[in-house]
């Protein structure tokens, strides 16, 4: 494309049909260069300049249990192992489900101070993801 006035110049680089990194050329230049460094150039309005783009934090995974959820499960109905249920240890609030009602309520403090070391404790699930 050319010869181009500068007016054309502009006209172009506000439609987007060219930026200021389109190579030009005019008598008198060795070589084409970018339009930004050459005397056509001069006076264009400079685009703002880029913004440096980090990356997005984690989104972690969309099945995660609420690590809050199991805690509150674990301080009120620890004993029973419902907060186990709820994270996928079936085997273990089963256990603490069967001390409970097998000593008639007199296994309830050791399941409760159980549940509550495991509330401490445990920041993964039954399959390896953590709590969220």
């Amino acid at each position: 494309m050319g010869p181009v006035d500068e007016v054309a110049i502009r006209g172009l680089l506000t439609s987007g049909q060219i930026s200021i990194d389109t190579l030009v050329w005019t008598t008198g230049m060795s070589s084409w260069v970018p339009l930004q460094q050459s005397s056509l150039g001069a006076g264009l309005p400079t685009p703002p300049s880029a913004v440096p783009s980090y990356p997005m934090p984690a989104q972690g995974n969309q099945n995660a249990k609420d690590r809050v959820a199991y805690i509150l499960l674990a301080v009120f109905l620890g004993h029973l192992g419902i907060h186990n249920f709820f994270a996928g240890y079936t085997s273990r609030g089963v256990i603490q489900l069967v001390i409970t009602i097998v000593t008639c309520g007199f296994g309830l403090l050791a399941t409760w101070i159980w549940a509550i070391i495991e509330a401490i404790t445990v920041t993964k699930d039954a399959n390896g993801v953590d709590f969220k």
